[in-house]
């Protein structure tokens, strides 16, 4: 199934699920575990098979906190109200980001975001330079608050992002709308990332191989002939043998080393729940 059929399917849901919250979170809850129990040989079924997964992960975000999912405050592109155009602009292509906050002395006072579309959009208006023409509203929003209802928040208002904060007012970190719908379809992917990753382990002429962490050590060792045997045999990915090892979810840059498998595992990408890719390369 495409990202976007998934993407129509959740978007159903939602406004289903919308509806419900008008009651209350219980009946959310109740209502998806009996889609999710259905009995399949039924011969009336209110989702189709595929869709179960999706509705499980939802149910998922009703457990999981803001905090859980949050792009952490070292990571935040933000800039002060006072940038230039020019600086403004540098910033975007320097980080690659489609979104930097802006803010008033420090980022704790966080006033807004300012798109990259947006920005791009007034080189065609016969207009001076004022960033204030392209401040657009975020939510702010406690750690503890649930992820689902966030999602709920950001479908209401039409606001896409949302600046977590602490007891005292400080930033903590940031979750963009992508983020949550990630959580309940997976990675989502632009065209470019597409192209760069249509092979789930690509290997390299030195060796090295960059993986997607849901890789089997069956398949690590088909395509890149590295055998690896984990001592716990209920883990089956490479990202559940580098948190194995590490005793936690290891942050993006991280080197982890593997000695039995004289193995060094580079994180390519990983969030604050889980690996998902890493370069593998052989120390010896």
């Amino acid at each position: 199934m495409s990202c976007g059929e998934h993407k129509n399917i959740l978007k159903t849901i939602l406004s289903k699920l919308s509806f419900k919250k008008l009651f209350n979170e219980t009946s959310i809850r109740d209502t998806i575990e009996e889609l999710i129990e259905e009995d399949d040989s039924s011969e009336v079924q209110s989702i189709e098979k595929n869709e179960k997964e999706i509705l499980g992960n939802v149910l998922n975000l009703s457990e999981i906190q803001v905090q859980d999912i949050m792009v952490p405050r070292v990571e935040i592109e933000a800039l002060p109200m006072s940038t230039k155009i020019e600086d403004l602009v540098s910033k975007f292509v320097e980080t690659k980001k489609s979104s930097i906050i802006m803010y008033h002395g420090t980022i704790d006072n966080a006033v807004g975001v300012v798109y990259l579309s947006d920005v791009a959009n007034w080189f065609y208006l016969n207009k001076p330079f004022n960033v204030n023409l392209f401040l657009k509203e975020v939510l702010f929003v406690p750690p503890t608050m649930k992820s689902i209802n966030l999602l709920f928040k950001m479908k209401e208002t039409g606001i896409k992002l949302a600046i977590i904060v602490d007891e005292y007012g400080g930033v903590d970190g940031l979750v963009a709308f992508r983020d949550i719908i990630e959580e309940i379809i997976g990675d989502i992917q632009d065209v470019a990332e597409l192209k760069n990753q249509k092979k789930k382990i690509i290997k390299s002429s030195d060796g090295s191989m960059v993986a997607d962490a849901k890789s089997t050590f069956c398949e690590i060792n088909k395509i890149g002939g590295v055998k690896i045997v984990p001592d716990d045999k209920s883990i089956d990915t490479i990202g559940g043998m580098i948190s194995s090892i590490t005793g936690r979810v290891p942050v993006r840059g991280e080197l982890v080393i593997c000695p039995k498998h004289n193995l060094e595992f580079e994180i390519l990408d990983a969030d604050p729940r889980r690996v998902k890719r890493v370069k593998i390369r052989m120390t010896s």
